[in-house]
């Protein structure tokens, strides 16, 4: 069987395996001390990737590109948690009139994976596989009040934090100030700070350890969707969430409660 192994594919192999368990993304050097080839081999192989879309350069380091974002985002259409939030998205999507969307956690950001569009013409919601910034999308700032509170200042050095709006806030005691609300209202919003005219709403989904592992978020118009439904329609997308998580991690109790 080992005779029909290509060497180079498998180190290529490798190379994706390294690159996306670290979050800061590796080097050349790094990788090569790893992979334990020849530099030159390394750098091609790492080129060809680049060249593939399955990774991108920043600086020195090598990190997942767009195209292994959108291959795990095909995979994470056929998981579990997919399959069955999917018939809830598009009941909060009819209740709310919104384009509706499931979001995972990512090292740089949140990743959208599933979304239901709304009847209204106007396709304000990014498609599946868009990374969304951290501090200025709602799912982002839900992940960053509960998964990275306190990594704020890392994430800032990393450059992961955007002025995207006006209304964009960047800077770490402000976010720090607007994570709190998060944390104690239960959900996040996108207030006019990814698209000048659009706002978002995002509330967590908890797996069985309570541990927030998704979010539902929804987008509209900021016409359609004004300040004073925030609170309304943030009740329903909670109730989505809360729903959308005892299904998929506690499904004895979600059937106890029909």
């Amino acid at each position: 069987m080992g005779s029909y192994v290509i060497p180079n594919l498998a180190n290529a192999c490798r190379v994706l395996a390294l690159v996306a368990e670290s979050e800061q993304g590796l080097s050349l050097t790094e990788l090569e001390q790893r992979l334990a080839v020849p530099r030159t081999t390394t750098f091609r192989i790492l080129q060809t990737l680049c060249q593939q879309h399955l990774l991108e350069k920043h600086g020195k380091r090598y990190l997942v590109g767009a195209a292994l974002f959108k291959m795990s985002c095909q995979l994470v259409s056929t998981s579990k948690l997919s399959r069955e939030a999917l018939p809830f998205l598009q009941r909060l999507t009819l209740a709310t009139g919104m384009s509706v969307q499931l979001v995972l956690p990512h090292a740089e950001g949140a990743l959208i994976t599933e979304v239901c569009d709304c009847p209204n013409p106007l396709r304000l919601a990014a498609r599946p596989g868009t990374l969304a910034y951290f501090n200025c999308s709602a799912a982002g700032k839900l992940f960053l009040a509960f998964l990275h509170f306190d990594a704020l200042p890392e994430l800032a050095a990393q450059g992961l934090f955007r002025a995207q709006t006006p209304q964009s806030i960047v800077s770490c005691p402000e976010l720090r100030v607007e994570l709190q609300r998060i944390l104690g209202r239960g959900y996040a919003t996108d207030d006019l700070e990814y698209h000048p005219d659009v706002r978002c709403l995002a509330a967590p989904i908890r797996d069985e350890r309570g541990i927030v592992v998704a979010a539902v978020s929804v987008t509209a118009p900021a016409s359609m969707f004004p300040r004073q439904n925030i609170t309304e329609v943030a009740a329903k997308v909670k109730k989505t969430a809360i729903d959308i998580g005892l299904t998929v991690y506690r499904p004895q109790l979600a059937a106890n409660q029909k």
